[in-house]
C-alpha cells in the first residue's frame, strides 16, 4: 500500500537521516503533499522537513546550487530531467533506478543509484550523504552536464546526426543551389 510505504520512508528517515533538512518540491499532481505533511508530523520530522511546490527557473537552480544533494526516490520516472539540472548546478544526485537519467549520474561519477525499499534507501542516503566525495561528485557532474547536455553540445551531436543521413558531397551540392 502507498500509504504504508510513504510511512515507512518517513519514519526511516527519521531515524537514519536524522539531523538532515529534507526539502521536498515538485508539482503534487498526485495530490499527495498534504498527506505526507501530516505524515511527516505523526512520525516527527516536521522540523526538518519542508514542502515548496513546484520551483523554476532562477529559484530551482538556487536551491540545486545549495543542496547538498538531489534526492528523486521515484518508483516510475520516465526520465528525470532535474537529474541533468542538479548536475549542472554542480549538485551531486540520489535516485532510484526507475529514473531514466539515474544511469547518467552514476556513470559520471557524479551520484549514485538507491534502492527503492525504504529501509534501504535511508541506509544508502546515510552512506551517500556522508561520503567525503559528495563534493567531487557535484564536480564532476556539473563538468558532464556541460560537455554532454548543453545546448552546444546537443547541437554539435544534433548536426553530426543530420550530415550522417545527407547523401554524399554531390547532395549537398544540390541542396546548396
Amino acid at each position: 500500500d502507498d500509504g504504508d510505504s510513504r510511512r515507512r520512508v518517513f519514519e526511516d528517515a527519521g531515524e537514519g537521516l536524522a539531523g538532515v533538512a529534507e526539502m521536498i518540491a515538485g508539482n503534487d499532481d498526485e495530490g499527495v503533499t498534504a498527506s505526507l505533511s501530516r505524515l511527516s508530523h505523526q512520525v516527527g520530522v516536521e522540523g526538518r522537513v519542508s514542502f515548496v511546490g513546484g520551483v523554476y527557473g532562477a529559484v530551482k537552480e538556487a536551491y540545486l546550487q545549495h543542496a547538498s544533494a538531489l534526492v528523486l526516490p521515484s518508483y516510475s520516472e520516465n526520465f528525470g530531467n532535474v537529474i541533468l539540472e542538479a548536475m549542472a548546478a554542480g549538485c551531486p544526485v540520489a535516485a532510484t533506478a526507475e529514473v531514466g537519467a539515474s544511469a547518467i549520474g552514476l556513470e559520471a561519477g557524479a551520484g549514485v543509484v538507491i534502492p527503492g525499499d525504504p529501509v534501504k534507501m535511508a541506509e544508502a542516503l546515510r552512506k551517500f550523504l556522508d561520503d567525503p566525495a559528495l563534493a567531487t561528485m557535484g564536480m564532476r557532474g556539473r563538468l558532464v552536464a556541460r560537455r554532454d547536455f548543453s545546448w552546444d553540445a546537443i547541437a554539435v551531436r544534433m548536426t553530426a546526426v543530420y550530415e550522417s543521413l545527407m547523401p554524399t558531397n554531390n547532395a549537398k551540392e544540390r541542396v546548396s543551389h
